[in-house]
């Protein structure tokens, strides 16, 4: 029963992650394909570059609400399994697969952002307030660096850590720490050519086209 739920929750999520927030909110406010634009990414940075701070900010909250309602909906299948001591790795399988939806999403012909925004909606829905923490690091780091790629790299790399930390002093279950990793090579993946372009010192700044 617990890996048919499993499953259930991992396809669910999946789903959940491919709705194309930042092609919805774009073509919504601009009537423009964000895909032919900027990077061709459907995340919320070329949402900003696309169709300005309403891109920016529609697109952030549909990407929090995929990674956010990957988690509930996993929690609510686990509660009706025998052996709810899984609950918490199903968690973490459907917050991996929710990024995978976003990164790669069935609807967009497996192209899609960097997974940040949703990631960061996974860790609200794990632990608000190590939520918040990340987010403020992220956004820190963006604005030092003007380039949201950076931030995106960083917030990364320092998930998994945060995590480990938060489940070595008991904030969360340690296997939260196996979406912190993976979900964190998920995004590295993802800016392979922003992590090129970065150390080449051609990478934009984080600036609307219009």
């Amino acid at each position: 029963m617990t890996i048919e739920l499993a499953a259930i929750a991992a396809v669910v999520a999946y789903m959940l992650g491919s709705i194309p927030s930042g092609v919805i909110a774009v073509r919504l406010i601009k009537g423009i394909d964000i895909r032919h634009v900027g990077s061709g990414r459907t995340g919320a940075t070329n949402a900003y570059r696309a169709a300005g701070r309403w891109g920016l900010a529609l697109t952030l909250a549909g990407d929090l609400l995929k990674g956010m309602a990957a988690v509930w909906v996993a929690r609510v299948l686990m509660a009706f399994s025998a052996d709810p001591g899984w609950t918490h790795w199903i968690e973490a399988l459907a917050g991996v697969a929710a990024i995978a939806g976003h990164n790669w999403s069935i609807w967009l012909g497996f192209r899609g952002g960097a997974g940040t925004a949703t990631t960061l909606g996974v860790v609200v829905a794990m632990n608000l307030y190590l939520a918040i923490g990340l987010a403020a690091f992220t956004i820190g780091i963006i604005v030092l660096a003007r380039m949201a790629s950076v931030g995106s790299i960083a917030a990364a790399i320092i998930m998994s850590v945060a995590l480990s930390i938060a489940a070595a002093i008991h904030l969360t279950p340690w296997a939260y720490v196996s979406f912190g990793v993976i979900g964190g090579l998920l995004t590295l993946w993802a800016l392979k050519p922003n992590i090129l372009r970065i150390l080449s010192q051609s990478e934009r700044q984080l600036t609307p086209d219009h």
